[in-house]
């Protein structure tokens, strides 16, 4: 079996992650598979209380084409869903409201009254507002086999629940790669779910499968920083593969931030200047030189379309001037304004600050990389502002406390090195 100080130093061994003893393995799994069941069953007692967005409708509609559906009948299928829901929600504050007796009745007036309003579909259904969702097509893609099987609304949800659970996985592995002991990695998993990346990636939104995508590109480069050059190059790949077609602007933004953190390392990290850390660099930054090309090629809308869409209401209104100083504008008043209206967020934030400060000072290239990875969090809600959505899209800024908290803490015992084979030196952390 590895040592816990082999992992956590960086120096490859093909000990990482979920590999040692018959026993350890079997402790992993059984732990990690029983965290995922409690998690699996309190979400699916919670199951109808998800209530669909519009963005779930418009992902909806989505699995319904790829399904073979018309537009029109993927409209109405996406509607009835929604709909469904709908007479739920009507027919709970029934419940609540009234006592029992109403709860049929409340939820045939809901459902009718939904279907009557959105015979249409759901609004604002502009081709450039649909554009913003069809340029996402991973999701849809992913729950299409379970819709067919089980139904639209199931297949969106075990959909969301399974990458969600996945991400739990990587988190394991990525914890395990760095020496966390076992009992560590799987802490680090229940905070993952416990988390509000877990709330968030068990939603019907693409929140959870882009989570799971930046975390396998987070692990990929762990594996180049120990100098496995060709499995980190394959994972990290993977990472940015899937992560663009789940939702290639979250994917943009990981691929420039863990290039530019690349590039820290390189630059004042020592005992990072190998080739590991270079070809990290390199292929960070190529994917996100491609995303941009492959993204403007399809036609996909970008950054300038985000903003008209933010400032004109969905693209009700007119285009504006200058989205570029709005956005300034904006982001002043939002931040500003954020402490107020998040009364908890300065003490949140301090805490994380001071996560950062002790991770980096225990183990720089590590820390380094998992807080680039969490700053995509900020760096979204600076480009969307919106009160509304900041909890949603601030998501992987929670990265940094169930990646860093579990590396903070010490392991118990050590084992015998494992041989290593390599050549070139690889990267060591500094002091614990």
């Amino acid at each position: 079996m590895a040592t816990v100080d082999n992992a956590r130093s960086g120096t490859p061994s093909r000990w990482s992650g979920w590999a040692g003893g018959s026993d350890l393995r079997n402790r992993i799994i059984v732990g990690a598979l029983l965290i995922a069941a409690v998690f699996t069953v309190i979400q699916a007692v919670d199951y109808r209380q998800d209530v669909p967005s519009n963005d779930t409708y418009q992902y909806a509609r989505q699995t319904l084409r790829v399904l073979g559906d018309s537009q029109a009948q993927a409209v109405h299928g996406a509607v009835v869903m929604f709909c469904q829901d709908s007479g739920q929600s009507a027919a709970r504050s029934a419940t609540l409201d009234y006592g029992a007796g109403t709860t049929a009745s409340a939820y045939s007036s809901g459902f009718a009254h939904c279907l009557q309003t959105y015979r249409n579909g759901l609004t604002p259904s502009s081709p450039r507002y649909i554009a913003i969702f069809t340029s996402r097509p991973g999701y849809p893609v992913l729950a299409a086999p379970f819709a067919a099987a089980f139904g639209l609304r199931f297949g969106l949800w075990i959909t969301a629940m399974l990458c969600t659970l996945l991400g739990s996985f990587l988190v394991i592995m990525l914890l395990r790669a760095v020496g966390c002991t076992v009992p560590v990695a799987l802490g680090g998993q229940a905070l993952y779910l416990a988390a509000p990346t877990g709330y968030w990636g068990s939603r019907m939104l693409t929140d959870g499968p882009s989570l799971a995508t930046t975390l396998l590109v987070l692990l990929g480069a762990w594996y180049l920083v120990q100098q496995r050059h060709r499995l980190g190059s394959t994972v990290l790949a993977a990472g940015f593969v899937t992560g663009f077609l789940i939702r290639y602007s979250s994917e943009q933004l990981v691929a420039l931030f863990v290039a530019l953190g690349a590039l820290i390392c390189l630059k004042w990290v020592r005992d990072s200047r190998n080739r590991g850390m270079v070809l990290l660099a390199a292929i960070s930054g190529g994917a996100f030189v491609l995303s941009e090309i492959a993204s403007t090629a399809l036609g996909w809308p970008g950054l300038s379309e985000s903003l008209q869409d933010t400032f004109t209401r969905h693209f009700i209104r007119p285009d504006v001037s200058n989205p570029a100083g709005r956005l300034v504008g904006l982001d002043l008043r939002f931040w500003g304004y954020f402490p107020v209206s998040e009364p908890t967020a300065l003490l949140v934030g301090a805490a994380l600050i001071a996560v950062a400060i002790v991770l980096v000072r225990r183990d720089p290239v590590y820390g380094v990389l998992v807080i680039a990875v969490s700053f995509t969090g900020i760096a979204a809600v600076a480009a969307h502002p919106l009160v509304s959505q900041a909890d949603r899209l601030m998501v992987p800024v929670w990265l940094l406390l169930v990646l860093g908290l579990p590396r903070l803490i010490p392991p118990r015992r050590q084992t015998p090195v494992a041989p290593v084979r390599e050549h070139e030196p690889a990267y060591t952390a500094g002091p614990a």
